[in-house]
């Protein structure tokens, strides 16, 4: 019997489709940011993750989690420890800016979200799984 060859997170040879897999986890954490208002507390400016927890009403700790996730897709940057800045990449969640892209990731991210998780329970597939 051939065996197969999988793995989990970055150890797989398939990235691509794992790095697809996991971008609910990206769609999660801007619509966090969304909610919290997060963007709007950063401004222009560099804000410490206390500021933005007292701001946001926010647990520091459960914030400063989220400002890290948020570095690491590029939409925060951390300036120096526990200071972090909006990025012009992250600027669009502001609700004060032109064109902002506030209410298309709370529509996206959050109220649809999870009628995309029951896809499969639709009319159009099968009711027993092929696997």
């Amino acid at each position: 019997m051939a065996q197969t060859r999988s793995g989990i997170g970055n150890v797989t040879t398939n990235a691509r489709v794992v790095e697809m897999a996991m971008a609910y986890s990206r769609s999660r954490v801007l619509c966090a940011a969304a909610r919290l208002g997060l963007a709007d507390a950063l401004g222009d400016e560099v804000r410490c993750v206390a500021f933005l927890a007292e701001k946001c009403q926010a647990d520091a700790d459960a914030q400063y989690r989220l400002l890290r996730a948020l570095a690491a897709i590029g939409v925060t940057e951390e300036t120096t420890p526990e200071h972090f800045r909006l990025t012009p990449f992250g600027k669009p969640l502001r609700r004060d800016v032109p064109q902002s892209a506030w209410s298309a990731v709370i529509f996206w991210a959050d109220l649809l979200a999870d009628e995309w998780s029951l896809l499969t329970d639709s009319g159009s597939f099968r009711s027993q799984p092929c696997i």
